[in-house]
């Protein structure tokens, strides 16, 4: 049988390719010659389709929240109307999420706190409202912290963290070591003492900022501050009176006058005019007890 029609015009659905009627045809009917037999079937006549089941198709179809799909049967005497209302009430199984952020029609049996699907669901809804989610829910993408993925070496030793800009620097580094380069055991007891009293200011400010968290650097600040230099804890540098220059205001909390500021950037001393206070400057460090044989104790000030 022919199709009775005004205007051509072809479109896709789930029942298949159907040519759609002109404005004065109300109904059509399908032929065998346009839905053949599908494998495995029997020849049973197919059932009319109107247009309005195909509108309802096309509906269904944008407003579908879950993974449905259209029920398989080998009787081909199931209609495709049947078929159709089978996926429209399917849909209505899907869990539903509100633009407020509200889920319902939750399936029972389905975790219903933070830590199930549906608290995944809502962080993807809310990552791009909010991207501080996206780091919680879904992580860190490893190619954007500059890994090297492709690297057939062990990345781990190298990685200073992922709020890190460049890798960990050689000296952060725990390499191995052959025996025969490990000669501190060996020559320890034969090296002479440290004497930090008979250096300059110069060497001691070396030894404080090359010997980072090091026995070394307490030392060094320990010297430096019986040589009358004060570590500011707030500007995180050293500071002393100019000679000869008395202070123009002092109280019982700070204190006003020309000071000596060692510069590191340039490695020198540079007068300023300053307002000290007091609480803000760091006290004499202690030495550890053990430390008392390798490092003695700082000599007399008339030295």
């Amino acid at each position: 049988m022919k199709l009775r029609r005004a205007e051509k015009k072809t479109f896709k659905s789930d029942v298949g390719m159907v040519k759609q009627p002109g404005p004065a045809t109300a109904e059509f009917q399908m032929s065998s010659e346009d839905f053949p037999a599908l494998p495995g079937t029997t020849g049973a006549a197919p059932t009319p389709v109107s247009t309005h089941d195909v509108k309802t198709s096309e509906q269904s179809n944008a407003g579908l929240l879950s993974n449905s799909a259209l029920p398989i049967t080998s009787n081909s005497s199931t209609s495709n109307a049947d078929a159709l209302k089978a996926l429209v009430s399917s849909s209505s199984r899907g869990v539903r999420m509100s633009p407020d952020g509200r889920i319902s029609n939750i399936p029972p049996g389905i975790m219903t706190d933070q830590f199930g699907m549906l608290g995944l669901l809502t962080f993807l809804r809310n990552k791009d409202s909010n991207p501080n989610l996206s780091s919680l829910a879904l992580g860190q993408d490893l190619t954007q912290l500059g890994l090297n993925l492709n690297s057939p070496e062990v990345l781990h030793p190298t990685f200073a963290g992922p709020w890190q800009d460049s890798p960990c620097r050689p000296q952060d580094v725990s390499y191995p070591v052959p025996s025969e380069y490990i000669v501190s055991p060996s020559i320890r007891d034969s090296l002479a003492p440290l004497n930090l009293c008979r250096y300059g200011d110069d060497l001691l400010f070396y030894i404080f900022y090359m010997y980072v968290q090091d026995l070394l650097q307490i030392a060094a600040a320990a010297e430096l501050y019986d040589r009358e230099w004060r570590y500011h804890k707030g500007e995180g540098v050293w500071i002393t009176r100019a000679p000869g220059i008395p202070p123009v205001q002092k109280t019982t909390t700070f204190e006003r006058g020309t000071y000596f500021v060692f510069d590191v950037g340039q490695w020198k001393k540079v007068a300023k005019e300053l307002v000290l206070e007091y609480d803000k400057l760091e006290a004499r460090p202690s030495l550890p007890s053990a430390n008392s044989a390798i490092i003695p104790p700082p000599l007399p000030s008339n030295h």
